[in-house]
């Protein structure tokens, strides 16, 4: 979706779902890769850049039982996670850009 929005579409030869790979791709400069901040690593002969606006993001789901009585606590794992959510957001929009981890430093390093 971010490349139509920027009015291209990529030729797409090669997918995989382990961001290890994807980043050792992009360092043999073979591939570019779009990595969640979460995976990323320092890998010779790559450079982290932020994607221009739009921002791409995600949505995560949580489902759960009706009656949580085989569950009484993912009431309260949810409950963290939006905490969690909430804290790792508002750090993040209150750095700098510039300021903002690099591939060398991954967030909460």
């Amino acid at each position: 979706m971010s490349a139509r929005e920027a009015g291209f579409t990529p030729t797409v030869r090669f997918e995989t779902e382990s961001y290890d790979v994807a980043q050792a791709l992009v360092g043999t400069g073979i591939a570019v890769a779009l990595v969640s901040r979460l995976a990323l690593t320092h890998v010779p002969g790559t450079t982290h850049r932020e994607p221009a606006h739009p921002r791409p993001y995600r949505r995560l789901h949580a489902v759960t039982r009706t009656d949580t009585g085989l569950t009484p606590l993912a009431g309260m794992l949810i409950d963290l996670l939006r905490d969690v959510v909430r804290d790792i957001t508002a750090t993040w929009e209150a750095l700098p850009r510039e300021g903002r981890p690099s591939s060398s430093s991954p967030p909460g390093a």
